[in-house]
């Protein structure tokens, strides 16, 4: 990456306005759009110019994938942020060269514009599919504890922290086109929403197994840019 880029998020919520500080403190410049003061089912894109475009919305699902690529302009470079959700209930370890099977419409939307920002941006663009998000006091297990007879006790977790999450955005190569954002550690659920429910001292959820075979996010490229983890075995927020 230059010593010095313009950085124009869409998006500056947990993620993105995280992202923006970060590029900040590094002496690069950065615009950005907020939920609350941009709708992209009204709204055009700031039209202010960057060295690279960072989309992270959620899946827009009242607008349709070729409207909200239509608004999207740029000269420079593009980053999307889509999701693992994209595999649906594919089960095995699933790489960037696994064919996506999406089973929900907020996975179809992402792999439609996936697929058409491609089409149209072919050499500017990078999509990151990340994992789970957890860090800065947001962690899944607080969301399930108390919870009984989960489903996937004995499936495995593919989970992020943000500040990793940031590192790879930030140390992506222009030239890698798609990357899957997972930390290289997968124990079984029960076991580690078990453990953080106990650490938060919160109750425990209680799981039960399921049929469907587990599934393993891995990456062929992270290796090759990003090997400085910050959170690899996801043990603290």
């Amino acid at each position: 990456m230059p010593n010095t880029e313009t950085w124009g998020i869409i998006g500056l919520g947990w993620l993105g306005s995280r992202l923006s500080a970060d590029l900040q403190a590094k002496g690069h410049s950065v615009w950005g759009t907020h939920r609350s003061d941009f709708d992209f089912r009204r709204d055009t894109l700031p039209t202010t110019s960057c060295d690279v475009l960072f989309l992270n919305t959620p899946p827009l699902s009242d607008i349709g994938p070729q409207l909200f690529c239509d608004k999207v302009t740029a000269t420079g470079r593009i980053i999307f942020i889509s999701s693992t959700s994209v595999f649906g209930m594919s089960s095995g370890k699933v790489t960037e060269d696994t064919l996506p099977t999406p089973e929900t419409d907020s996975a179809r939307w992402l792999l439609a514009v996936e697929n058409l920002l491609r089409e149209r941006f072919a050499d500017q663009l990078t999509v990151i599919r990340p994992g789970g998000l957890m860090g800065g006091e947001r962690h899944p297990a607080k969301h399930l504890s108390g919870k009984v007879d989960i489903s996937g006790g004995n499936e495995k977790i593919n989970l992020i922290h943000r500040e990793d999450l940031i590192g790879l955005i930030t140390s992506v190569p222009a030239a890698v086109p798609l990357v899957h954002a997972v930390a290289p550690y997968h124990p079984r659920k029960d076991d580690y929403y078990g453990t953080w429910a106990d650490q938060l001292q919160l109750p425990r959820p209680t799981f039960k197994d399921s049929a469907f075979g587990s599934r393993e996010i891995d990456s062929a490229v992270v290796s090759s840019f990003y090997t400085d983890w910050k959170c690899p075995r996801l043990d603290f927020i």
